[in-house]
C-alpha cells in the first residue's frame, strides 16, 4: 500500500476527522496532531479500540511532538488541515492568520524535508480568488487570484511556498485543494464536527439557531447584484472533499485543484433547504454586508474531474440533512 502511515494535522477537526475516518477504512495507520483537547478526546471516543490510530493533543508547530512523529512513526505522507479559517476574524486579526496559517506551514514543510517526508496534501480555499472579474463565469484554476481578506491571502502564500519548494526540491510533491464551501457530515455519524456550534459558516449557524429553539437567522447583505440579493456560493459535501483527497493520495495526483459542485446556491437557497430539512419556521433578519465577503464564488472542478473521474455525490439539501442528523444525534 502506498503511504501506509499518514500524519493528519488538525485531524480532530471537522474535515480532518472525516479524513481520519477514510484513511482508517483504507487500512492505513493514522497519526493525528491537533491542539484542541476536547476535539482530540472526542476523536478517541469515535475510535476507542483502533490500534492503527494515534492522537497527539498539541499544536503541529510544537517541535517536540511533530519532529518526534516525523522521525519515529514511519510517516510517509501528510494531510494538512490545521488552520484558522474565519474570513471576518481574519480581517480583524490578520497577524494571527499569517502566523497560524502561513508561518507554521513553512515550519511544517521544513521538518518534513528534514526527516525525508516528501508527500503533502494541503487544504487551500476558494478565498484565494477574491472577487472574480466576471461573476457569470465559473472559477477555474487559471482564474486570477486576488484575495480580499487575510485568510485567503495566507492560503495563497502557502500555495506559492509549496510550488517554490517543489521546484527547488523535485522529490517534494504536493497537492493543494481549493475548497469552496464545505458542509454536511458522514451519514453513519462515525465522526462529526465536534465544534459545530462555534462555526460562523451559514449552514451550522442556521441549524444551531433552530437546534436551540431560537429560529432566528441573520443574513449579511441582501442587496448584492445576484438573483435574490444574497451572496452566491458553491457548497460541497465533506465526504466529497475527502474522496478527492483519497484519490490524490492513492493515485499520486499532484498540483492545484478546485473542489466544488459548480452549482450556485444563494444564502436564501440555504435558508430554504434548512427550513425543508428541519420542518421549521424561521424569522430572517437582514444585516449589513461583512467586510471581506465576495459576491459570487462558484467552482469549475473540471480539471480534477477529467484527470481522475471524481464526481461530487451530494446536493445542497443532502448536505443540510446529513449535518442536521449529526447535530441532532450528538454522542
Amino acid at each position: 500500500m502506498k503511504y501506509d502511515t499518514v500524519l493528519v494535522t488538525g485531524g480532530a477537526g471537522y474535515i480532518g476527522s472525516h479524513a481520519v475516518h477514510s484513511l482508517l477504512k483504507s487500512g492505513r495507520n493514522v497519526i493525528v496532531i491537533d491542539r484542541d483537547k476536547e476535539s482530540c478526546d472526542d476523536l478517541k471516543r469515535c475510535f476507542p479500540r483502533n490500534k492503527r490510530l494515534k492522537v497527539y493533543c498539541a499544536d503541529f508547530d510544537n517541535d517536540m511532538y511533530t519532529e518526534n512523529i516525523l522521525k519515529n512513526e514511519g510517516v510517509k505522507a501528510v494531510m494538512h488541515f490545521a488552520a484558522s479559517t474565519s474570513v471576518p476574524e481574519s480581517v480583524q486579526r490578520p497577524i494571527e492568520y499569517y502566523s497560524n496559517n502561513t508561518a507554521k506551514t513553512i515550519r511544517l514543510v521544513e521538518r518534513m524535508i528534514r526527516y525525508g517526508v516528501f508527500r503533502l496534501i494541503s487544504s487551500s480555499t476558494s478565498a484565494v480568488y477574491g472577487n472574480p472579474e466576471d461573476p457569470n463565469k465559473l472559477i477555474t484554476e487559471k482564474t486570477l487570484c486576488r484575495p480580499i481578506n487575510p485568510y485567503g491571502q495566507s492560503k495563497l502564500m502557502i500555495e506559492s511556498i509549496l510550488k517554490n519548494t517543489s521546484n527547488a526540491i523535485p522529490a517534494f510533491e504536493y497537492t493543494s485543494f481549493r475548497y469552496f464551501n464545505v458542509a454536511g457530515n458522514v451519514i453513519t455519524n462515525k465522526v462529526r464536527d465536534f465544534k459545530w456550534r462555534e462555526k460562523s459558516n451559514v449552514i451550522p449557524k442556521f441549524l444551531k439557531a433552530i437546534r436551540e429553539g431560537k429560529n432566528t437567522i441573520d443574513i449579511y447583505g441582501v442587496d448584492y447584484p445576484t438573483k435574490d440579493g444574497t451572496c452566491l456560493r458553491d457548497y460541497i459535501h465533506v465526504e466529497d472533499i475527502i474522496s478527492a483527497h483519497m484519490i490524490a493520495l492513492e493515485d499520486d495526483i499532484y498540483g492545484v485543484y478546485n473542489l466544488g459542485c459548480s452549482e450556485p446556491s444563494s444564502v436564501w437557497d440555504v435558508v430554504n433547504a434548512v427550513v425543508s430539512v428541519t420542518n421549521s419556521e424561521v424569522d430572517v433578519l437582514h444585516k449589513p454586508k461583512r467586510n471581506g465577503d465576495p459576491v459570487v464564488l462558484i467552482a469549475d472542478s473540471t480539471k480534477f474531474r477529467e484527470l481522475t473521474g471524481w464526481e461530487p455525490n451530494y446536493n445542497l439539501k443532502e448536505m443540510v440533512a446529513t449535518a442536521w442528523k449529526a447535530y441532532t444525534n450528538e454522542k
